[in-house]
């Protein structure tokens, strides 16, 4: 990703899943690029595989991003 990745840490669920949605459109859009360039020798057509949904994607992030935040346990 351009200018490295985020930090993965965040406050709250909320900003964790708000940074997972961003994420996955971020991916989403590297993914589209990289299906235009797949070349199909004489013309073709071979099947690309089903896209994955933006929503999957991103609980998968959101996941993620919560196993580094512990969590988000409070104190209090």
């Amino acid at each position: 990703m351009k200018g490295g990745p985020p930090s993965l840490i965040t406050q709250d669920a909320q900003t964790g899943l708000a940074l997972a949605g961003h994420l996955a459109d971020r991916l989403h859009a590297q993914i589209e690029q990289a299906y235009a360039q797949v070349e199909r020798p004489a013309g073709m057509n071979y099947l690309l595989p089903s896209p994955i949904s933006k929503e999957i994607t991103a609980s998968i992030l959101f996941y993620a991003i919560a196993t580094v935040n512990q969590g988000w346990t409070s104190e209090g």
